[in-house]
């Protein structure tokens, strides 16, 4: 090989190197499309219409979901409808769902929201409240509620409208009540922002809120994380096919969004965010007003540390409008979405709250108030 060839050969080779990582990054970062999401555990679903479905888990899978074929009230559990369903049961080592039933609950059940139809996109607030309580009675009449983020709100909307007797404890994680408590960002956004700017974008969605106008409002909340920061780790593993699997993984739910219906989401925007109605008293759903005081069930609330969404001091004031005389706060190290699905959260922060549900399997209200953090 001649002086020549050698000296083009390792020009050649580095410029080669850097345009094959280069093409590596756009098709990841650029071109590639998400499979179609999935559920990791084994359900079946128990019914379903233009609202949810409701699916039902059971280790193992059991023929029916009765309420006297295993102890206690079975778990329910509610996501958020901003996001897919599947986030509760999102993978290995990251999966509510199957951390339940790892922890001996027999009877698990999650509602999967339905994306909005043009028939379906007027409804309200009152049709997902009316769907948590009758899964309620779909899986034996007495629960254990787990509401996440939005889902956590409209829990406590349910277990407020519900008998007392239909809701053995409350669990809410990463979920606002009191909206104008603590000093987040998105209450700080929701009160500056007029209505006409969101009655626009629904309008732009043909009367819903599109999801992808949704992850944009959230991505603006954290433009350096979620442009410079993500897009620079990308590029420093795209060659690193266990680190590529796991960011993929979270990438391709992220990038399926989910869209709301559009009076449901102006209603909440106004009602809730901007006027703070529901724990003023002064929110009414399926014809009543909600007071949040009837809540006598015990509590727990779960926050993450590093969430910028619903800060920990705004999940903590949830207790204030609530009669609980038990409450247990636990705060983990995640942020918004880690608080429920992160590996370390899953493994070291919610076994303590699946402990403290089994002591409340068989209805006793301990009237001690319990703090973890």
């Amino acid at each position: 090989m001649t002086a020549d060839a050698s000296l083009l050969k390792l020009l050649v080779r580095p410029v080669a190197a850097v345009a094959g990582r280069g093409n590596a990054f756009l098709e990841a970062a650029l071109f590639r499309r998400p499979p179609p999401l999935r559920w990791t555990s084994p359900n079946r679903v128990l019914r379903s219409d233009d609202v949810c479905a409701l699916r039902a888990f059971s280790a193992p899978l059991a023929p029916r979901l009765e309420a006297d074929a295993v102890a206690g009230p079975a778990v329910l559990v509610v996501p958020p409808e901003v996001n897919q369903s599947v986030v509760v049961d999102f993978g290995p080592g990251q999966s509510l769902v199957a951390a339940l039933l790892e922890a001996g609950f027999g009877h698990v059940a999650a509602i999967e929201w339905s994306t909005p139809r043009p028939e379906t996109a007027s409804r309200d607030i009152d049709s997902s409240i009316a769907a948590i309580l009758d899964a309620i009675d779909a899986v034996g009449g007495r629960v254990h509620l787990i509401g996440i983020c939005q889902g956590g709100w409209e829990s406590a909307i349910a277990a407020a409208l519900a008998p007392p007797d239909k809701v053995a404890t409350l669990t809410l994680v990463a979920a606002p009540v009191d909206f104008g408590a603590g000093e987040g960002i998105v209450k700080q956004v929701a009160r500056a922002t007029p209505m006409a700017f969101y009655r626009a974008l629904v309008a732009l969605g043909g009367g819903v809120m599109r999801g992808e106008l949704i992850s944009g409002g959230f991505d603006g909340l954290m433009v350096f994380e979620r442009t410079w920061l993500k897009h620079l780790s990308l590029w420093n593993h795209v060659d690193d096919e266990r680190w590529l699997e796991r960011y993929f993984q979270l990438n391709d739910w992220y990038r399926s969004p989910k869209d709301l219906p559009g009076r449901l989401y102006l209603r909440a925007v106004r009602e809730l965010f901007k006027e703070n109605r529901l724990v003023q008293g002064r929110f009414s759903c399926l014809g009543r007003v909600v007071d949040l005081s009837r809540i006598t069930c015990p509590l727990c609330l779960i926050a993450g540390r590093r969430d910028h969404i619903t800060p920990p001091s705004q999940v903590w004031a949830t207790r204030r409008a609530l009669s609980s005389s038990e409450v247990l706060e636990v705060e983990t190290d995640g942020g918004h979405i880690g608080a429920f699905m992160g590996r370390k959260e899953l493994a070291e922060a919610w076994p303590k709250v699946f402990n403290w549900l089994h002591r409340h399997d068989e209805g006793a209200h301990p009237t001690r108030s319990a703090r973890n953090r």
